[in-house]
């Protein structure tokens, strides 16, 4: 059995938001496009054809209420519904879900969840959002972001692409405190599957030369399925390239910032 515990799948990195430290990069793109939808479903169905169970497939951005085509996209992972136990949108709160999204999530079920992150006034539909799903009967969950009760504490400074040059003891410990490779959650961005968020961002950016070993592509025909899964199957267990080029993301040690600082 291959089971990805999440897989956070990204068909736009536009957001309505500047974040200073946002972890997806998302200030360092120009003009980020809407990936075409039927690339990202493609890239969907892909990925389920590989493992046997994704225990949360999410939906994320960006803004992920700024993709004008998300119900099919929802649609889309309705197909696989028998390989996963919960689809999650996670949205900052700023926007109301485009057409068709509530009608989408209505038809999956229960089984579902919009995330809310609550950034104060920056988050100004927050409340309307939360009584619109909760109208529908759609699940949803706020985090609070501002004042003196942030989520986690704030938010963790990764956004340097810098090779740290560290030893090899302290790549390991970076790897082993690390809480996205703990809970083995999985991106995908443009077919590329990866471990990692900063292995993502940095291949995709241009920073971190990432060798193809370390991420999957799931729209490569020369590999076969097997070759695929295998490969998948090992993209968590060692250190990786952009450990060298992380501050870390330790749940216990790293230092904590307020969220959602805007950029001019």
């Amino acid at each position: 059995m291959l089971t990805l515990r999440r897989l956070a799948v990204i068909p736009t990195l536009r957001c309505t938001l500047r974040c200073r430290l946002c972890c997806n990069s998302v200030p360092l793109y120009l003009n980020p496009p809407f990936l075409p939808e039927r690339e990202v479903a493609s890239d969907i169905h892909a990925a389920f054809s590989l493992v046997d169970r994704i225990e949360w497939i999410q939906l994320v951005g960006g803004e992920i209420f700024l993709y004008p085509k998300l119900a099919y996209l929802i649609d889309a992972i309705r197909e696989h519904r028998s390989q996963f136990d919960r689809l999650i949108l996670m949205t900052n709160g700023t926007l109301l879900p485009p057409p068709g999204v509530l009608d989408a999530l209505v038809a999956l079920g229960p089984d579902c969840e919009v995330q809310i992150s609550d950034y104060g006034p920056l988050s100004r539909r927050v409340r309307e959002l939360e009584m619109l799903l909760a109208a529908h009967g759609i699940p949803s969950q706020t985090k609070v972001f501002y004042g003196d009760m942030q989520h986690y504490g704030g938010w963790v400074d990764n956004t340097s692409y810098d090779d740290r040059h560290w030893s090899d003891e302290q790549i390991k410990d970076i790897f082993g405190n690390c809480w996205q490779i703990k809970m083995r959650n999985y991106h995908m961005y443009e077919g590329k599957l990866h471990a990692c968020i900063r292995s993502l961002f940095g291949l995709d950016l241009g920073k971190i030369p990432v060798p193809p070993e370390e991420y999957v592509d799931v729209r490569d025909l020369s590999q076969s399925r097997e070759e695929k899964r295998a490969a998948l199957a090992r993209l968590a267990d060692r250190p990786l390239t952009a450990c060298r080029y992380c501050g870390g993301f330790d749940t216990l040690r790293a230092e904590r910032f307020p969220a959602a600082e805007q950029l001019p």
